[in-house]
């Protein structure tokens, strides 16, 4: 049939419009992969190379500079059992390495199987969060959670102590199961928040810390609240049970640490900021740890912002270190503060170019810095 010559000069149908609250195509999971698994490589490769290159020269063996202070009495754990001032450390993480030593051939030293398990934790989490990342939408609470750009990984994988991340510690295996005690808390998976948050808590003292705020994440559904922080809760008693039945007493753990330095009064407290108390000092490595810590203090209230749970966890990580009366360990007790990590990347990336590039070197001096005085026994966390 003959088409008329209207239907010859009408124009083409226009494009379909798009939906005003259509979404950005997320990249996939393979692109998204590509940072976070490069800066891991990198930072890997840096921290062995450096362990390397002390062993060459300067004499210090692979197997010592993995077996630096903590390291060691993790060894001592795993391999013999905690008794003494030794019950100071959860059971979690020993018990995992006891684990590797009997699953894993050929009589491996235990400060390597931490590293493997520390290092394959590590790696699990870089997966968890990048998996994630496709699965948030705009105004999704779990947000806060994820880092909004390579700079985020940059920050965490390059912390003072990152080496603490991989190596044969508790941070590694921490993280991963902090981040999945708060994922699970925000998604509303209240039964598998509790479960892992009580995994926390049997790992490290900030545990209790995941412990509350994933409870609060599940607010305002009071169900998920006590569901949560209920089975978080028995995880704890549980632990309560497992230092009595070892010791007789259920505050083991709390009780070995009496060696520690430990503030008496508010005062103590209040001091630290001035190294007022008599048990500190003001070197080098106390100035950088106290300007870290006044650095992480001053990122709590954007992140706070951002999610208030999340801001009162950084803050009561912070508040908990000031319980010693110093700032030691300001480093260390940071690490594992991935939300704080991700905003703080976010912060520098608005940063001019000059003042990023400056505080990246920084930092990355820092962290090789921290990296070589932990190889050579010299306090590194």
């Amino acid at each position: 049939m003959p088409v008329s010559s209207a239907a010859r000069s009408a124009p083409p149908d226009p494009a379909p419009a798009i939906a005003p609250d259509a979404e950005p195509q997320q990249p996939g999971f393979a692109r998204r992969l590509r940072v976070p698994l490069l800066l891991l490589a990198l930072v890997l490769l840096h921290h062995l190379g450096s362990w390397l290159y002390l062993g060459a020269r300067r004499g210090v063996p692979l197997l010592d500079a993995l077996n630096r202070w903590d390291s060691a009495l993790y060894s001592t754990v795993a391999t013999r059992g905690a008794e003494g001032p030794l019950w100071a450390f959860l059971p979690l993480y020993p018990a995992a390495v006891r684990a590797g030593l009997w699953l894993l051939p050929g009589g491996l030293a235990p400060q390597v199987v931490g590293l493997l398990l520390s290092t394959l934790a590590l790696l699990l989490f870089v997966l968890a969060v990048t998996w994630a990342q496709g699965r948030v939408a705009p105004g999704d609470a779990r947000a806060a959670l994820l880092p909004r750009g390579s700079w985020g990984w940059f920050v965490l994988l390059y912390w003072p102590v990152s080496y603490t991340l991989h190596s044969h510690h508790t941070e590694g295996l921490f993280l991963l199961l902090s981040f999945g005690a708060l994922w699970a808390a925000a998604g509303g998976r209240a039964v598998v928040a509790g479960l892992l948050a009580a995994a926390c808590v049997w790992t490290r003292n900030q545990g209790v810390l995941v412990a509350v705020t994933a409870a609060l994440l599940g607010l305002p559904q009071w169900r998920r609240f006590l569901l949560t922080g209920g089975l978080a809760f028995a995880g704890f008693l549980a632990l309560l049970g497992y230092e009595a039945a070892g010791t007789g007493d259920p505050l083991a753990f709390l009780h070995a640490q009496g060696g520690w330095t430990h503030a008496a009064s508010v005062g103590d407290v209040l001091r630290t900021f001035w190294f007022g108390n008599p048990w500190q000092n003001t070197n080098t490595g106390s100035l950088q740890r106290h300007a870290w810590y006044l650095l992480a203090l001053a990122l709590v209230p954007g992140l706070w912002r951002r999610s208030g749970p999340l801001g009162l966890y950084a803050l009561l990580s912070l508040a908990l270190i000031l319980l010693q009366g110093e700032l030691v360990n300001a480093f260390r007790y940071t690490v594992v503060l991935f939300p704080l990590a991700f905003y703080a990347g976010e912060r520098l990336e608005r940063l001019p170019p000059w003042a990023r590039g400056a505080l990246a070197l920084g930092l990355v001096w820092l962290n090789h810095e921290l990296t070589r005085r932990y190889a050579l026994g010299q306090w590194a966390y």
